[in-house]
């Protein structure tokens, strides 16, 4: 019977260490899914600053080239050399405002497609955490049972052994 209490003391402590060094590692990757949803909820409001900014560029883009085709209009109705000098002068102005515009949009284009990319990764990373966590706690589950089912055993056997003693 000391055999027997030995080492079911012996399978029981192993498995309450497995079962401890599960929440450790549980407790590890919450804190890492913390931070990566902090990341990542910090990366969606750039996201979405960098598309206002680039739908603003496009909307001034917009008006730029209606101004544009209302200058090409007024140029041909107009009378005086003075009134061409003025529109020229104009589209000219407007024309590097375009040109300005355009840049930007360029840029923030190639700021949101790597913004959108890491936002990618991460999700990804995510994921994989998820699926590891997922995991953790199936395995704890597997260990609290198996830990569950080793006390029931135990029970049992002091039970039947107490009632022979008493018998």
């Amino acid at each position: 019977m000391e055999d027997f209490l030995k080492k079911m003391e012996e399978k029981v402590q192993h498995f309450e260490k497995l079962v401890q060094k599960d929440k450790e590692e549980l407790k590890k990757i919450d804190e890492e899914l913390a931070a990566l949803k902090e990341e990542l909820s910090k990366l969606e409001e750039e996201i979405l600053k960098v598309s206002k900014e680039i739908k603003e560029h496009e909307h001034r883009t917009h008006e730029i080239l209606n101004k544009l085709k209302r200058i090409q209009q007024a140029t041909l109705k107009a009378q005086t050399q003075r009134e061409i000098e003025t529109l020229e002068r104009d589209r000219a102005m407007l024309m590097r405002e375009l040109h300005q515009h355009d840049e930007a949009i360029k840029e923030l284009k190639e700021k949101y497609e790597e913004l959108t990319n890491k936002e990618m990764k991460l999700l990804d990373e995510e994921m994989k955490l998820e699926e590891k966590k997922a995991k953790l706690i199936h395995e704890k589950e597997m260990h609290l049972k198996r830990l569950e089912h080793l006390m029931a055993q135990l029970q049992k056997r002091i039970d039947q052994f107490r009632h022979n003693y008493t018998a």
